[in-house]
């Protein structure tokens, strides 16, 4: 019973703030949702970074389906440094992994260029060597070169031809998607490592180069538990011009099962048997030859840093052949989230100041979100993204931060010196309530209802309206905050709603400077002909409870406790007493002798049962007669 009315009075207290709050959640929510749909480039930058993170953090076991024969820097420079590469060299290499028993190559390097006429003829035998119902089980890279064995002409429908083109991100370069298909100067093209897939699944160049333009599934093998590739069942996967896929790397850069090349290319010289390569890592396997060497510049950003054009493409096999395709989540399961998020973010805010309540708000966000979203990619490649619901919280914040210090400006500007408004906005203390140890001043005019007698109703708000902007100058400048003005009587607070040790002195400095203030104000209106006017001032110190107090539709910070009716109280003994300023024993306390004062001794004070002691602050050393 005591927790429900707990939570029905936390209810009562936060619930205008907290539907505010929530309606300007939505908002964000579904703008958020809205500027990711469309592809806002610096939402889509952190979208990306949080997916480059979310595959850097998942832990996945080194893949067998691929294996790279790497032409590395050794290999290089046993060639002498030469580019092209020698193609001689490269026909034993790929004769290597064929006696490996490999089930399909692809090789990352171009042909465009001719070289030798017999070392062009030998790489040419090597590839075409290397089928099955003619056609061969190497995958190209186009374009080929225009004459000679390797040119498109003498290979013709024998070979499948790839492009090895992956875009960069615009913005930092680096590779995160790849296009499946490539529209080149000769048409489409698929990329390496859905050509090499689909040409174990025998599929051939007219084959892939239709179901390319027409958008048609391709039944690709698919990756078993023990590690071997078997045909699929159906067609699974689509590829179109204009989609690209984002890639899902497996790890980091040298994950892949790496062989050197001068080792196949020892296996493939002509007196190397089968025998020799009977128990092998290829065999059965997609096997991808390409350069690692530094001078092939071939090497580009990933999510795992710098890594081999070679392993982007292995990437790509690996991501089709374990279906481990990357499936964003809908927008409209995203604008779910982000909503569901901000409204909790709302419950946060509402109970902590903005500061405090976004760090939470963002931190939980992040903290809860990057283990969803990594068991969920890692169960089946869902890619939910947590970033949206980070960004969307941050906004959140941002914008009841901006709200509360509105909130601050409509409860405090006509109250408040510039200067300690800006001190509010800053360091934004609660409103709610609390209990802090203030200086309360009441002063009150005396004489004014003659004047009221004397003159219109007009002259009388204008006298007025000067009087209260010279007493509100006095306060402001000392820091106090004008708490109600109630016919020519003024009510001051120092030391709320900001905290200020000094409150005590800086309230009695205003009472000092108003006295003066009205001083100046009686010259003036002597020399108009009309009555001088004299003020009495009350002060005392004590602990309140301040914050805003009032009904649903009129709310306003005030304080509230036994010290305000005892200021109150002691403003109006300086007519029975004939002084102009008084202080309690408390507030003398406070401000120590600074300023000379008359004891006058123990007073009652109405409403009070025990009576206060006060004493009257001689204004420049005098006092009242």
């Amino acid at each position: 019973m005591q927790m429900k009315v707990r939570g029905q009075a936390w209810w009562q207290a936060r619930r205008k703030r907290l539907l505010q709050i929530w309606a300007l959640g939505l908002m964000v929510a579904i703008l958020v949702t809205a500027a990711s749909a469309l592809g806002w480039r610096p939402l889509e930058s952190w979208r990306a970074g949080a997916l480059d993170l979310l595959q850097t953090v998942l832990v996945v076991p080194p893949p067998h389906d691929v294996v790279i024969v790497a032409i590395d820097d050794r290999a290089f420079e046993g060639l002498g440094g030469r580019q092209p590469l020698p193609r001689g060299y490269l026909a034993r290499v790929l004769r290597g992994v064929a006696r490996s028993g490999a089930a399909v190559i692809g090789v990352d390097v171009t042909f465009a260029t001719p070289t030798a006429p017999e070392d062009d003829a030998a790489l040419a035998r090597a590839i075409t060597d290397f089928a099955d119902n003619g056609l061969s089980r190497v995958v190209l890279l186009g374009p080929l070169a225009s004459g000679g064995p390797l040119s498109a002409a003498a290979l013709g429908s024998k070979v499948v031809l790839a492009s090895s083109a992956v875009p960069e991100d615009p913005d930092d370069r680096v590779i995160r998607h790849v296009e499946p298909v490539v529209i080149g100067p000769d048409g489409a093209q698929a990329t390496l490592g859905l050509a090499v897939v689909a040409r174990m699944a025998g599929v051939d160049g007219a084959g892939l180069l239709e179901a390319l333009g027409t958008g048609r599934p391709l039944g690709l093998p698919r990756l078993r538990s023990d590690g071997t590739l078997v045909a699929s069942s159906g067609p699974e996967i689509a590829a179109r011009p204009g989609v690209a896929w984002p890639i899902n790397y497996v790890g980091r850069g040298g994950i892949f099962t790496t062989i050197p090349s001068d080792a196949l290319a020892a296996l493939g010289d002509e007196d190397a048997g089968e025998a020799a390569a009977a128990d092998n890592p290829l065999r059965g396997r997609i096997v991808l030859i390409g350069g690692t060497f530094a001078e092939s510049r071939d090497f580009y950003l990933t999510p795992h840093k710098m890594m081999a054009g070679v392993e982007i493409h292995a990437n790509v096999v690996h991501m089709l052949t374990t279906r481990r395709l990357i499936q964003p989540s809908t927008r409209l399961v995203g604008l779910a989230i982000n909503a569901l998020v901000v409204l909790v973010a709302g419950i946060v805010l509402v109970s902590m100041r903005p500061l405090a309540g976004t760090l939470v708000c963002v931190a939980g966000a992040f903290a809860l979100g990057l283990p969803a979203a990594v068991l969920a990619f890692d169960r089946g490649g869902y890619w939910v993204d947590f970033m949206l619901p980070v960004i969307a919280t941050s906004v959140l914040g941002v914008g009841t931060d901006v709200l509360d210090r509105r909130r601050f400006r409509d409860s405090f500007a006509r109250y408040l010196s510039r200067d300690v408004m800006a001190r509010v906005l800053a360091d934004a203390p609660s409103l709610r309530g609390e209990h802090r140890s203030v200086s309360i001043l009441f002063s009150d005019l005396r004489g004014f209802t003659t004047l009221s007698e004397q003159l219109p109703p007009e002259r009388i708000a204008a006298h007025l309206n000067e009087y209260f902007d010279a007493m509100t100058a006095a306060i402001f400048a000392h820091h106090g905050m004008i708490n109600d003005f109630v016919g020519d009587a003024v009510m001051a607070v120092f030391g709320a709603p900001m905290d200020d040790p000094e409150h005590a002195w800086h309230a009695v400095q205003s009472a000092v400077a108003m006295d003066r203030a009205l001083q100046t104000l009686n010259l003036r209106w002597s020399a108009a002909g009309l009555p001088n006017l004299r003020m009495g001032i009350g002060i005392h110190t004590g602990e309140v409870f301040a914050g805003n107090v009032g009904g649903r539709d009129r709310i306003k910070y005030t304080v509230i406790g036994d010290p305000v009716n005892v200021a109150s109280r002691v403003e109006g003994l300086n007519k029975e007493l004939s002084t102009t300023l008084l202080i309690t024993e408390e507030t003398l306390a406070a401000i120590g002798d600074r300023l000379p004062v008359r004891d006058c001794g123990l007073v009652a004070v109405k409403g009070r049962v025990e009576k206060v002691r006060v004493y009257e602050v001689l204004i420049d050393g005098r006092s009242e007669p």
